[in-house]
């Protein structure tokens, strides 16, 4: 390769350049690298400032600062350059040994500057490639005809490219030809028989990059298997001691544990520290759940969760019970309580069970309780077993009406099929302010209106967790879900970040306005509502002074209205629907009443933080750090210390040096985190002296059968002995009911708001600021 006519780069521009141009060669975009860029885009980085004691360690001027050209032929040679402060003339004195080494300079470079890198457009010469181009991962413009298709049928992706003109031009030196790179191949072995341990022992190698990089042998793995079987014995004093370890490295880590009068283990309450700071943003609506045979006792696992600002659902903490008395459920309550800083929810959603219900109000006694609204659909299916009472049902509990219009809907549903005898209507009833919307609606559930959102969440747990596992397995991979559940959100925040949204809607700079404070989830979840304002009418505005009250129709559709009370600034704003109360995101009615006023964005009274991007802002004026940017810092200090490692151990010099500077940086952090009291120690303290505690035994609880003898085969459906899923008579009853409850948990309603009468308001008091 060469530069101008005969070395290396023919031109590198930090600025911008001239498009390529060829006469006599056939100029042509690399489709695959270009189609593909993602992959080759490296993250953004803030470039690591060496202190002024390292200075003399030398740097990569050194080693071509008298050559009149610098061979750059792997890896360790691209190490040695200084990105920061390299120069166009630098560049031009390189000679690479081919344009994988090429690309991956200027990954490196453009790491250190900020930005990331793809292929473009090359050059060939009949079947020979003599011209590459490498460009910013935002060069160029997306083509006109993507804004204007017609019948699109997937949302248009985010805009990732603003034209930018960083680009380096590669040129293939003459008389070396095409990359003479080698055929050789790395030797992979695939041990398609053998133990379990070489198979995994060889996987690992094969990531780190070789035998020599992995750490342990096949007998280290086999020593603690071995140790693992031998302390089965005492499991449960394991997974205590487990705890303590995880407590040295999270000082945040709460953990509690209840021991029996014989020191067996009963309960076992635990929440990390990412858990209590997602708590203190998200922990205003709490799923409170129970699921069974996750481990090896059958000790059913209760899960705290909730959704974050990406829609997603988040791990508060997790309890391992002996059984589901309600005494149990006050204590695992009152350890949450504990666990985060006292803070109590304010709303809570459960399956409908009695002894949490009771648990609740003796611990949180002004939270709201929910109940969940799938399980309330399979229930009328099966104590009623006709699909249109559970139709009826179901609008008796999702419609938006006023609680005088409930009462009068409900007893002629049940006059009409004659279920006024059935105890559970009855109980349904007494319990109408825990489900039904006309009780419920100015309350806060976050979207949230049924437990199968957990139903997922204990999908996930099982693809880690099996019920063969003791308590210290089970943690071990409970930890690795949690892991899993951090690293989607994380991928989350990245998106949010990454391009530009398309706006899709008539209202542009309200759907910009949501797109710069809503995550992606939120916003996808908002542009249907600016859709529907589109449709809506404000046909009447009453001036009372220091507000209005106005009145919004839907178009076509006389009769149905809503009444929107609004400041004369428009700061303020509440519409009758209580749609915002109830979910947090403005409806089509405060839309509509924001367009007539001329706003064009929405006030920060309508925009809930808990919803935007910003989030865990104030968690970070806590000082604390939080996922997506911990990790991010995490990577970019494993990729430069890697390099490190790489480079120091070829010379006994180079790793004297970084082992002693590794040395002092690790006791002067040390040092600092010993002084940090930021995190005090909780959890319950080590007790010297005290006997091992005992592992529990098998559980025999609500959510497992009783092991005597053979198992009683039941439906899958109705739940009843005699037949299967196949053969069930009630088949088409209870899946009707299921089509029925499906898609419930979703924020995006019409059906809220379709059965509003024009009186519907008339007794509805209009509140006022």
């Amino acid at each position: 390769m060469s530069d101008g006519a005969d070395h290396g780069v023919g031109s590198f521009e930090g600025e911008g350049s001239a498009g390529m141009e060829s006469d006599e060669y056939d100029f042509q975009e690399d489709e695959t690298e270009h189609d593909h860029h993602a992959e080759a885009d490296v993250d953004n980085g803030d470039a690591v400032e060496l202190e002024d004691n390292l200075d003399d360690a030398g740097g990569m001027s050194d080693n071509y600062a008298d050559d009149k050209f610098y061979a750059v032929d792997s890896g360790e040679s691209i190490g040695w350059v200084d990105f920061l402060n390299l120069s166009e003339e630098d560049v031009l004195r390189f000679n690479f040994a081919d344009v994988d080494i090429v690309f991956e300079f200027y990954q490196q470079y453009a790491k250190h500057h900020g930005f990331g890198a793809r292929r473009s457009r090359s050059e060939k010469r009949g079947e020979v490639r003599i011209r590459q181009e490498f460009v910013c991962h935002r060069q160029g413009y997306r083509s006109p005809k993507f804004y204007s298709m017609p019948n699109r049928q997937k949302r248009p992706r985010a805009e990732t490219r603003c034209g930018c003109p960083a680009r380096m031009l590669l040129r293939m030196d003459d008389e070396l030809g095409q990359d003479k790179r080698s055929g050789h191949r790395a030797n992979e072995r695939h041990a398609q028989r053998g133990h379990w341990r070489l198979r995994i022992h060889g996987f690992m190698a094969s990531l780190a990059g070789g035998y020599h990089n992995v750490p342990y042998t096949t007998r280290n793995m086999h020593n603690v298997n071995a140790k693992q079987r031998r302390e089965g014995g005492l499991d449960a004093e394991s997974c205590l001691r487990y705890l303590r370890e995880c407590k040295a490295n999270d000082p945040a880590l709460y953990y509690k544990e209840v021991v029996d009068g014989e020191g067996v283990l009963q309960h076992l309450f635990w929440c990390d520290g990412t858990s209590q700071i997602d708590y203190q943003v998200f922990g205003d609506v709490v799923a409170f759940d129970v699921t069974y045979k996750k481990n090896v006792y059958l000790s059913p696992l209760v899960v705290f969760s909730s959704v974050n600002h990406h829609n997603q659902t988040v791990v508060f903490a997790a309890v391992l019970v002996a059984n589901e008395k309600e005494e149990t459920y006050v204590w695992l309550l009152q350890q949450l309580q504990t666990s985060m800083k006292g803070k109590a929810p304010v709303s809570i959603i459960t399956d409908g069970d009695r002894k949490m219900k009771s648990a609740i109000e003796q611990v949180f006694p002004e939270a709201h309780h929910r109940l969940c609204a799938w399980h309330l659909l399979r229930n009328a299916t099966s104590n009623i077993g006709k699909p249109k009472f559970t139709r009826m049902f179901k609008d008796c509990m999702l419609g938006d009406y006023e609680v005088r219009t409930f009462q009068r809907k409900w007893f002629e549903m049940v006059e009409k099929f004659g279920v006024a005898d059935k105890r559970w209507v009855q109980d349904m009833y007494e319990r109408r302010h825990s489900w039904a919307t006309a009780h419920i609606r100015k309350k806060f559930f976050a979207g949230f209106r049924t437990t199968p959102r957990c139903e997922g969440l204990h999908a996930v747990i099982s693809r880690y967790v099996k019920s063969r596992y003791s308590y210290t397995e089970f943690l071990r991979h409970f930890h690795r879900c949690l892991m899993f559940v951090c690293a989607k959100e994380v991928e989350a925040d990245f998106e949010c970040v990454k391009g530009d949204l398309v706006m899709t809607t008539n209202l542009k700079q309200l759907e910009r306005s949501a797109a710069d404070n809503y995550t992606r989830a939120i916003f996808y979840l908002f542009v249907p509502i600016l859709d529907r304002a589109c449709a809506m009418r404000v046909v009447d505005s009453e001036d009372n002074g220091s507000y209005f009250i106005h009145t919004v129709s839907r178009y076509g559709t006389p009769g149905k209205d809503w009444r929107v009370v609004a400041t004369s600034d428009t700061r303020e704003v509440r519409c009758t629907c209580m749609r915002m109360e109830c979910f947090g995101v403005p409806c089509e009615h405060i839309i509509a009443v924001l367009v007539l006023n001329n706003v064009h964005e929405i006030p920060r009274s309508l925009i809930l933080p808990r919803w935007t991007k910003d989030a865990k802002l104030v968690v970070q004026s806590m000082g604390v750090i939080w996922d997506s940017v911990q990790l991010t810092q995490h990577w970019c200090l494993m990729d430069w210390y890697q390099k490190v490692c790489k480079i120091a151990c070829h010379s006994t010099e180079k790793f004297q040096f970084a082992r002693d500077i590794a040395v002092l940086m690790l006791k002067h952090f040390e040092n600092e985190d010993a002084g940090d009291t930021s995190f005090p120690p909780e959890g319950p303290p080590i007790e010297g002296g005290r006997a091992p505690v005992r592992n529990p035994p098998r559980r025999n609880t609500k959510g497992n059968a009783s092991h005597g003898g053979k198992k009683t085969q039941r439906c899958r459906l109705c739940r009843e002995v005699g037949h299967n899923r196949t053969t069930c008579p009630d088949r088409r009853t209870i899946e009707l009911s299921s089509a029925v409850a499906d898609d419930m948990d979703s924020m995006d309603t019409d059906m809220l708001y379709d059965n509003l009468s024009g009186d519907l308001y008339a007794t509805v008091e209009i509140p006022s600021f």
